[in-house]
């Protein structure tokens, strides 16, 4: 992994949003968008929605398409596979963090709504642990040692027991959807008003960050190594009738 100045440079694995459900009630379809999750889609001509690396096309079903993180550094920074109802870490590139006050990794594409019906926010829910943390081996990991902003060079994964309360205490998970940003921890009612028109799309961003504040540079000072932040599953539920 390339060694970045100041702070840890911990690996994200950024497993995003499947395409889980189509239900077919009475007069109504539901599409349910999750992170960390996989499960199969019925297609329907009048209720078609997926994801898009290119805002124009979604991803196609069984071909993993390419979509690039980036971080507040560099313009290429980890990457993964895209289709309709998955996106996926791809192997051996995985985006970086470090412990610092503004480090980041976002990805960003569309979900689009090719079908005849306008798709309605319906829920979107985090996990009850948005983030989760665990070691990696000494020979995938080199890290800055210390605090933010200061410290020792030394090679090898963290060997000291991470707490749940620590992780999330470093690190915040959010899904922006159309502009509007929503935070594990916090409402997101608003939601609700969200709408995708037929044949229309809006843009989703999943970012992953170091918080930054006394409680994250406590936890992060009692690192010796690398770590990997894991996202627990979102789930975004989309319904044909308002």
């Amino acid at each position: 992994m390339e060694k970045k100045n100041g702070g840890k440079i911990l690996t994200v694995i950024a497993l995003v949003i499947a395409v889980v459900g189509l239900s077919l009630g009475f007069a109504a379809y539901s599409t349910s968008l999750q992170i960390s999750s996989v499960a199969d889609v019925e297609a329907n001509k009048n209720w078609d929605v997926g994801f898009s690396t290119d805002n124009t096309n979604i991803a196609n079903v069984s071909t993993a398409t390419p979509l690039t993180g980036k971080d507040e550094e560099d313009a290429n920074d980890g990457s993964v596979d895209v289709t309709k109802y998955t996106i996926n870490q791809t192997a051996n590139s995985n985006a970086t963090l470090e412990t610092k006050t503004g480090s980041q990794v976002t990805y960003t594409l569309s979900i689009l709504n090719k079908g005849s019906l306008t798709a309605y926010g319906d829920s979107l829910t985090f996990a009850t642990h948005p983030v989760t943390c665990s070691n990696v081996t000494s020979s995938s990991s080199t890290v800055i040692e210390g605090t933010a902003d200061a410290g020792t060079t030394s090679t090898g994964g963290n060997t000291r027991t991470i707490t749940q309360e620590e992780c999330e205490a470093m690190f915040g998970v959010s899904l922006s959807i159309d502009g509007t940003e929503y935070i594990a921890g916090e409402s997101t009612t608003g939601f609700a008003s969200s709408t995708i028109p037929a044949n229309g799309s809006v843009p989703a961003i999943l970012k992953i960050w170091y918080k930054g504040d006394t409680a994250a540079n406590t936890a992060a000072a009692k690192l010796d190594g690398d770590i990997i932040v894991t996202v627990g599953t979102i789930t975004t539920v989309y319904k044909s009738n308002n």
